[in-house]
């Protein structure tokens, strides 16, 4: 028997060991398909897919995270110790474990060493990986519009065009009819404040009165945007947007030469140019082929950042900080995005990584601040030739006398190059100057490399990036690099969801007092849905339809029933719609800062039409400058340019001038795409008070006392016609003329009080007369109705 037991022993022991143990067994391939996406979808996309991307972080797809997030790589191929997505899941030591508590069902001892096996087996994964989570966003905005069809309505006598049929469909929901068709007076004052920013004249609306003609409206929307002063009031909305100003910035605030710019924008609009081109030529002008000097010019968009000028900082500090506001600007004006949330971290709120944002960042990190030179006129050549010189020679001068100081050669010492370029900047910037020159833009030769900043901090650089797009809008065409003439060129991409929609929506804001979309800044998931989706989706692929043409869009809005409307208050509509939303009335709509004294110079007979140019020095309060870190020396002008347009008052951002910020006009530091819209006392004592404004009423006084009949009546109707564009009612009448005979004896009885009032010495019985009617005068231009585009 024992020998049997023996002979079991051996076979035993002999089948034992052909049977590999558990410690030596080879372990079974991790896949990363069928073992490790179905673990990551379970407990980790809630937080880091496409839709919504925490700390930056996407776990979608292995290249995904391999990428990282805010806090680097989640996963380092073959160190699982090192790599963040282990640490998390397994809840190591100094980790919180993912997904928090309560906000998911977190991995299995089993599954997480799932995961460290893949990752310290190298991380393997199929190059051709489709996400699970698709790459976009179920926001609406960020789906490329659809052309709807316009849809059918019962009362379609009040259609005038397609827009019409999508408000009425709203209106005919929530049983509200459209307010009837405002008065022709109402209509031609209205539209010429829209299209040109200035009141149409008695002559201009009796004309249109007059025109019985079925399209004496049409005719009229044709010659408004004929004229070249369109330009300048579509040319002001953009300003605010691309944050136009005369000066630097900052403490110190030297002037700069950035009018050549407005003056490409004026041009652009009045010539209509498409929208795609006037983009492009604003975001890359300088890099399209044999770029032209107007293109060049047009990227005097992005030099609208702030300058600082002060000795002892950080240039690249500020460098970085301008290169942020610049891509800040373009995504607040082209893609309604508030890319600046990223910055420092992963958006919130939209699907914008921190990484993205620096992918974004590298467009305008490869480009340098460059001032084009203009070449002088060929019979100038050698009187400009002299000047150069001396100019040259005073710039010599001052780096000797600087480096005497310094005791070293600007070229050796940067903080000296830099006292320099400043001086130099500002000799340059005087008038009549020795060669005229713009602020543009220019693509480094040799670009710089971009990383991505730490908590925003750019002496803390993270994970070198390229130039990109996000994840969740179209991407750019495959290409090895990618610069800023590619990006401005998908920015007008009839792909790209955004840039149509928002561009429209902006051009509604202006006729109705606030967008489609409300938050017309905000089209991310924060913002307001529109009030008319298919209306802003119709819109938009309209606007591309017709060639991305501004003034078409404008001819389109402006002939709608839906603009056409009376703007009376409806007790029974604001029950149901409070905020007009649904649009059963037009907006009243106080005008803007320089357009409020555009009317005041227009109706006196003082307006200065000339198109384009330097900036201007209209008169203002004494002692404005007194506080700043430099006296700016204020001179008011004397001549024409005294009564220029206001959009052309010269603009520094340290000091703006005053009666402009009294009425909301922008600070010009950032971007602004909606200005809002105040009602405090000081505005009424700017009208009555300030010197510009008596200025303007003298001559309105004047004006009554030359033009009209010599008939107190008469006179008083003559002023509504240049001030209202109306007659007087017969209360008004009575009113306005008890007032003119009060005021002819108060002054009769003080006649050195009507000499202070018209800035003279020598009061006379006609100085008496045109006192009267300049008080007059203010009281009708301090009118709400005066400054209000009804």
């Amino acid at each position: 028997m024992l020998w049997r037991c023996t002979a079991v022993w051996f076979l035993l022991a002999g089948m034992l060991a052909c049977c590999p143990s558990p410690s030596c067994a080879e372990e079974p391939t991790t896949d990363y398909l069928r073992d490790i996406k179905p673990l990551l979808k379970r407990a980790c996309y809630r937080c880091h897919a496409a839709g919504k991307q925490t700390s930056g972080l996407r776990l979608d797809t292995a290249r995904a995270a391999l990428i990282g997030g805010d806090s680097g790589e989640a996963v380092v191929p073959g160190e699982s110790a090192e790599s963040l997505l282990y640490l998390v899941v397994s809840g190591s030591e100094d980790y919180e474990q993912m997904p928090p508590e309560g906000e998911g069902e977190r991995l299995k001892p089993d599954e997480v060493a799932l995961i460290k096996r893949w990752i310290d087996g190298g991380a393997k994964f199929p190059e051709q990986e489709t996400p699970d989570d698709s790459a976009g966003s179920d926001h609406w905005s960020f789906q490329k519009p659809l052309r709807p069809e316009v849809p059918k309505t019962k009362n379609s006598t009040w259609i005038r065009n397609a827009i019409d049929a999508f408000v009425l469909t709203r209106l005919e929901e929530k049983q509200i009819a459209p307010s009837p068709e405002a008065d022709r007076i109402t209509l031609i004052r209205r539209l010429t404040f829209d299209l040109l920013g200035l009141p149409p004249t008695p002559e201009e609306v009796q004309q249109f009165l007059a025109d019985t003609s079925s399209d004496a409206y049409e005719k009229l929307v044709d010659r408004l945007l004929a004229s070249p002063h369109y330009g300048e009031r579509w040319g002001r909305h953009w300003l605010d947007a691309a944050r136009y100003a005369d000066s630097n910035g900052y403490t110190i605030d030297g002037s700069r030469n950035m009018w050549h710019y407005r003056d490409w924008v004026i041009n652009a609009l009045n010539a209509d140019m498409p929208f795609d081109q006037f983009t492009i030529q604003q975001i890359a002008g300088d890099m399209l082929p044999n770029a032209t000097r107007e293109q060049m010019i047009a990227t005097g968009f992005h030099r609208n950042t702030l300058i600082n000028e002060e000795g002892g900082t950080d240039q690249e500090q500020f460098r970085i900080d301008a290169v942020a506001d610049r891509l800040h600007t373009t995504g607040a004006v082209w893609l309604g995005l508030t890319l600046e949330c990223a910055r420092c971290h992963t958006h919130k709120y939209d699907p914008i990584t921190q990484r993205e944002y620096y992918e974004m960042f590298a467009f305008f990190d490869a480009d340098d601040d460059y001032d084009l030179n203009f070449p002088p006129p060929a019979d100038k050549a050698a009187e400009f030739e002299k000047k150069l010189d001396k100019f040259n020679g005073e710039i010599a001068e001052l780096d000797k006398k600087i480096a005497k100081a310094y005791g070293t050669p600007a070229e050796e010492n940067g903080e000296l190059k830099k006292l320099i370029n400043t001086r130099t900047r500002k000799m340059r910037s005087k008038p009549k100057s020795p060669a005229g020159w713009a602020m543009v833009m220019k693509q480094r030769e040799q670009p710089r490399v971009t990383h991505v900043h730490k908590r925003g901090n750019f002496l803390d650089p993270g994970d070198e990036v390229t130039a990109a797009v996000p994840a969740v809008l179209p991407p750019l065409p495959k290409s090895e690099t990618h610069n800023r003439l590619d990006f401005a060129y998908w920015l007008v991409d009839g792909n790209n969801p955004l840039t149509a929609r928002v561009t429209v929506n902006r051009m509604w804001q202006r006729y109705f007092g606030s967008g489609l979309v409300q938050t017309e800044n905000d089209f991310g998931t924060q913002g307001e849905r529109p009030s008319h989706p298919q209306l802003l989706d119709w819109l938009a692929t309209e606007f591309i339809a017709r060639g991305w043409s501004m003034k078409a869009m404008h001819k389109l809005i402006v002939t709608s029933a839906t603009y056409r409307q009376a703007s009376v208050y409806r007790e029974e509509v604001a029950q149901v719609d409070p905020a007009n939303r649904l649009l059963a009335r037009q907006a009243r709509l106080r005008l803007e800062a320089e357009i409020i004294r555009d009317a005041a110079l227009a109706t006196s007979g003082l307006l200065t039409r000339t198109i384009g140019g330097t900036g201007v020095f209209p008169p203002q309060p004494d002692g404005v400058y007194a506080f700043t870190q430099n006296d700016k020396k204020w001179k008011a002008n004397t001549g024409p340019e005294r009564y220029r347009r206001g959009m052309y008052t010269y603009f520094w951002r340290s000091q703006p001038f005053p009666a402009l910020m009294t009425f909301d006009f922008p600070e010009s530091n950032v971007t602004c795409t909606r200005r809002v819209r105040s009602n405090t006392p000081l505005q009424a004592l700017t009208l009555a008070n300030d010197v510009a404004f008596v200025e303007t009423a003298r001559a309105l006084a004047q004006r009554i006392l030359k033009e009209a009949s010599p008939d107190d009546e008469e006179r008083i109707r003559f002023a509504f016609q240049l001030c209202l564009a109306r007659e007087p009612s017969s209360l008004e009448m009575r009113r306005l003329a008890l007032l003119i005979r009060q005021q002819r004896e108060a002054f009769a009885a003080d006649q050195q009080a009507a000499a202070k009032l018209l800035a003279t010495d020598k009061p006379n019985d006609e100085t008496i007369e045109l006192a009267a009617w300049t008080t007059f005068s203010r009281v009708l231009m301090n009118l709400d109705e005066f400054i209000t585009r009804e």
